[in-house]
């Protein structure tokens, strides 16, 4: 099977997934990995707006964008070098926290996470959160193809 990439709501980033996925799917909150412009778990939720899904030819896909291990939310501006999301606390573990974000979407609900660098902390609303992608530390790796 081919890569495929999608588009959520308002948000201006194309993502491009490790494997495609259905519109049946999106019936419930769905975690699938994300290449780029992030490497990493992209929750997906049901509420999320309008979600674009495009199955294109295989292609290379270019290299992810680095940075801290982090969670990225919708922006109007999308990721970029230099801004790929809020950086997580040491430790943070992107694939538990991909987890808890899921089951927040789908019980509708709040939590708190922590923050790392200048610290602080930031509330997820799973009610309202149409999609989050959380990355790990150390990125890279080879690039996916169909």
């Amino acid at each position: 099977m081919a890569a495929c990439h999608i588009q959520i709501g308002d948000d201006p980033t194309i993502w491009w997934l490790v494997q495609p996925i259905q519109p049946s799917q999106l019936t419930q909150p769905l975690t699938v990995l994300t290449w780029y412009p992030i490497k990493g778990i992209l929750v997906l939720s049901p509420r999320a707006s309008h979600v674009a899904i495009f199955s294109p030819a295989p292609v290379l896909v270019p290299s992810p964008l680095s940075g801290p291990g982090g969670l990225y939310l919708p922006t109007a501006a999308g990721p970029s070098a230099g801004h790929i999301g809020y950086e997580l606390a040491g430790g943070a573990d992107p694939g538990a926290l991909a987890e808890q974000i899921q089951t927040l979407m789908h019980n509708g609900q709040s939590q708190t996470i922590t923050l790392g660098g200048s610290g602080g902390t930031l509330v997820l609303n799973g009610a309202t959160l149409p999609f989050a992608v959380t990355s790990p530390n150390s990125l890279g790796g080879a690039t996916p193809h169909g």
